[in-house]
């Protein structure tokens, strides 16, 4: 059986600026204040710099696939169903 990644890492400094939209000009910069500094430990995105424009932001080290999207809403779709029935058994024969 295929192995399912909900999350693939992607490196973005080989992708485009928002800026500039050259492609391969990114690297990692370092947080300035407090809140970058949170947002980039508690997430997936990191800070960056372009080298041409100077264009500096968050950009996100993961993304999503077709296929990850389709396993989190089944996950979510089983999760769901056991608490109905979970629910139900409670409610017929527990709870009178």
């Amino acid at each position: 059986m295929k192995s399912l990644k909900i999350f693939v890492h992607r490196d973005p400094q080989f992708g485009k600026c928002p800026g500039c939209n050259e492609i391969g000009t990114l690297h990692r910069s370092r947080a300035r204040s407090m809140k970058e500094q949170i947002i980039k430990k508690l997430t997936f995105f990191s800070l960056f710099r372009c080298r041409t424009c100077g264009w500096r932001g968050f950009r996100s080290t993961f993304s999503f696939t077709q296929q990850s999207v389709k396993s989190i809403i089944l996950y979510l779709a089983m999760i769901l169903a056991t608490a109905l029935i979970i629910r139900l058994v409670l409610t017929k024969f527990i709870i009178r």
